[in-house]
């Protein structure tokens, strides 16, 4: 069975989004920290993303050169959306999760192949996490503060405990902590 795991970026003060900027995209990542995320989304087996982080790289990524763009290209993807209607035109290997998230997820877990990722994408992220569909959590946690902002967590009914697997510091300033399930 395949685990889902949360890959977010998040600043010091715990947001994910700010109208003053995006954590992952206000501090260069360096050499050392992007061959780590190149390691990693290149073995997944799929990408899950929502419908507005779907159509923000859709747009970009088909026609980059830039490191990242062979593995997300590559790599299967799966949008979870109800008003979406085609996301192959856009964006190749892409496919269309209009049910039930639990059911769905359920379903992605179940099949053969490599552990799947969730980049990005705080709406769904946060639906996910409410409903304890993610395995493991690799945050992104970026030196700086926001003050104000959206935060990952802020769709749990209850408060959950999570176990430290891994802490790496990286040059950047950048700390990424893994965290698994107690479940």
């Amino acid at each position: 069975m395949r685990d889902v795991i949360l890959y977010m970026s998040m600043s010091l003060d715990g947001f994910v989004g700010s109208d003053r900027g995006h954590p992952g995209m206000s501090i260069p990542e360096g050499d050392e920290l992007k061959r780590w995320k190149l390691d990693r989304i290149s073995t997944a087996g799929a990408h899950l993303m929502g419908r507005t982080t779907y159509q923000e790289m859709a747009s970009f990524w088909p026609h980059s050169d830039d490191d990242y763009a062979a593995p997300m290209n590559d790599i299967p993807k799966i949008v979870f959306s109800k008003t979406l209607t085609d996301a192959e035109a856009s964006w190749p290997i892409t496919r269309v999760a209009r049910g039930d998230l639990a059911t769905e997820i359920a379903a992605l877990k179940s099949e053969p192949g490599p552990d799947v990722i969730v980049w990005g994408g705080r709406r769904l992220a946060g639906a996910l996490a409410a409903a304890d569909l993610i395995d493991e959590y690799r945050l992104l946690i970026q030196p700086l503060a926001l003050g104000t902002g959206q935060s990952l967590f802020d769709q749990l009914p209850d408060p959950r405990h999570l176990n430290l697997v891994e802490a790496v510091p990286f040059p950047s300033g950048v700390v990424v902590h893994i965290y698994r399930s107690t479940d």
